[in-house]
């Protein structure tokens, strides 16, 4: 404690409550201007159980005020308190350190007010601490919360991005590989037409050439000949002039000029390139062939829902789209090849690619027929009664037939409705949830009608398969 004749002292007595005599501890000043601890004026005696504020007589003075609740805190004063508080800490710090320089072995007073000092400053500091952390610990948990979810966004993210970047590199590889194809088909035939037609021209340049050679092979004689007719003009000897004529007959008579042919007209040109012309439409036939088959390829990659249908498959009675994509009834048998995997009994097509994951949606049109649409596995037999794509147990699928819908699953039939009219259809494959959805869709409007949904899971790849009902000659069914 200060002396009160110093400044410090003078000082701690105007910041020391006169009813506890210690330092102010959350000052409250008085209208007539005295300051007290507020837990001062806070006594048991004016505990507010009457319901309404009772007077305040002002310890030192003795003059009546409001009750110390409603009485403004003295912020300055309480800083100026707290701020006196630690320069008294300060000060005494810094008279220890003096006197510990001075006095080799402080004595024990000074060693307890070393030791004083030492606890009050550590106390404040973790009291601040400890205020610092309880106000940190929310920031930090809810940081730490986003951090966590952030963490694991960007894992997912970057298994995503892999995943992402693995499926494009697959993507750009069978892209690039269809285009090399398609270059390399092109490159063919550009290779063969151009050698088709040289063919056809070289002969034609041959012979050419040819007589220009010989006629150039004439030309050196003659011109010889002529020089010496030129010298005989001017020859004065009777007998040398004589001689020279004599020789230069020989010459010119020995040199014969046989009948040249003309091969370069227009018309024989003509009818060389008609030529090349019909070498190169074969070359055409087989580019088309190459190019669609390439296409096709693109289009699988691009769409891995794209469907044509296999024209190894198809019954002789169906004629197929140069797209692959609409089968038309032919009263007329098709002289196809012979094939194993072609359909005999039945007017069915299958398609030419299988599906074993992912989602499909297809569109099915048909008309001036009865027909069944199915999804069915590879192994269905190509003739004999157990070949209709409602009789197997590989198939499900939907007959449409004399106005009535039914459904097959393993062979077994479920009548659906009766309906005047039905040409199209839409076809939903999930592998995910193993659904096989057939919705109608109107012709006027657009407006699909659920028909039937399977519940299967599938064990083996499964096609797109149609059956025509009837044969009439513009039956015909389309697939996208």
């Amino acid at each position: 404690m200060m002396a009160h004749g110093s400044p410090e002292g003078c000082l701690e007595s105007e910041l020391t409550c006169p009813i506890c005599l210690h330092l102010l501890l959350d000052p409250v000043t008085l209208p007539c201007a005295h300051s007290f601890c507020l837990v001062c004026l806070e006594t048991p005696e004016r505990d507010n159980t009457s319901g309404f504020d009772q007077a305040l007589c002002c310890p030192v003075c003795g003059q009546e005020h409001l009750s110390p609740e409603s009485l403004p805190r003295n912020i300055k004063l309480k800083q100026i308190v707290e701020n006196y508080k630690a320069n008294s800490i300060s000060g005494e710090l810094q008279s220890s350190a003096k006197d510990k320089i001075i006095n080799d072995r402080p004595s024990p007073e000074d060693a307890d007010v070393c030791k004083s000092t030492d606890s009050g400053k550590s106390s404040l500091v973790e009291t601040e601490t400890n205020e610092r952390r309880s106000r940190l610990n929310p920031v930090i948990t809810s940081l730490q919360e986003k951090l966590a979810l952030v963490d694991d966004l960007a894992s997912k993210e970057k298994a995503r991005e892999a995943a992402v970047k693995a499926t494009h590199a697959d993507l750009r590889k069978d892209v690039s590989s269809v285009l090399e194809e398609i270059a390399e088909l092109v490159k063919t035939y550009s290779t063969t037409a151009l050698k088709l037609l040289e063919a056809e021209l070289r002969p034609r340049e041959d012979a050419v050439g040819k007589r220009v050679r010989m006629l150039s092979d004439l030309q050196k004689p003659l011109r010889s000949a002529e020089l010496q007719v030129d010298e005989l003009m001017d020859e004065a000897d009777d007998v040398c002039f004589i001689d020279g004529v004599r020789d230069v007959e020989n010459q010119v008579t020995s040199l014969t000029l046989a009948p040249l042919q003309d091969s370069s007209s227009d018309l024989e040109l003509s009818s060389s390139l008609k030529k090349v012309c019909e070498k190169i439409e074969h070359q055409n036939t087989q580019l088309r062939l190459g190019l669609g088959s390439a296409q096709r390829a693109l289009r699988v990659v691009l769409n891995p829902s794209e469907v044509t249908f296999d024209p190894n498959t198809i019954h002789p009675n169906l004629v197929l789209s140069e797209d692959l994509k609409t089968v038309s009834f032919s009263a007329a048998k098709q002289p196809y090849p012979a094939r194993s995997q072609r359909f005999s009994s039945f007017f069915q097509a299958l398609s030419s690619q299988s599906f074993v994951r992912g989602e499909h949606l297809w569109d099915f049109q048909a008309e001036g027929c009865a027909w069944v649409l199915a999804v069915c596995y590879g192994e269905l037999p190509r003739s004999g009664s157990g070949s209709g794509l409602e009789s197997s147990a590989g198939s499900w699928c939907l007959m449409y037939c004399d106005n009535l819908l039914r459904a097959y699953e393993k062979g077994k039939d479920t009548p659906l409705r009766r309906t005047p009219s039905l040409k199209r259809m839409e076809i939903r494959l999930s592998f995910s949830t193993g659904t096989l959805a057939f919705n109608s869709v109107s012709d006027v409007s657009g407006d699909k009608t659920h028909l039937h949904t399977f519940k299967v899971c599938f064990t083996q790849p499964v096609y797109l398969a149609v059956r025509m009902m009837s044969g009439q000659p513009k039956a015909h069914i389309t697939v996208n």
